[in-house]
């Protein structure tokens, strides 16, 4: 495996788990947010059973910040490298 392959695994893997432990935060307090009677312990079949879109929201916070963070972690990249060639 070359060295960019792997700057792009690790990128995914540490970028994905950072942007999936924000949004797991982000979509608890979310549903904490909106009022969802059991707040935090309440699980996404009771989010959707009482506010659908709620649901739908916290969904997307969940499914949306792991690409985020994987993102993230490619600017850093390319940011750090290009300071690196200058």
């Amino acid at each position: 495996m070359n060295s960019r392959a792997r700057a792009w695994l690790v990128d995914i893997v540490v970028g994905g788990i950072a942007g999936g432990l924000t949004g797991a935060i982000a979509a608890v307090n979310f549903v904490i947010f909106i009022g969802i009677d059991d707040g935090y312990e309440a699980s996404i079949a009771e989010v959707f059973r009482q506010n659908t879109m709620a649901g739908v929201v916290t969904v997307a916070i969940l499914g949306f910040s792991p690409v985020c963070g994987v993102v993230a972690a490619r600017r850093l990249r390319r940011k750090r490298e290009r300071r690196e060639t200058l």
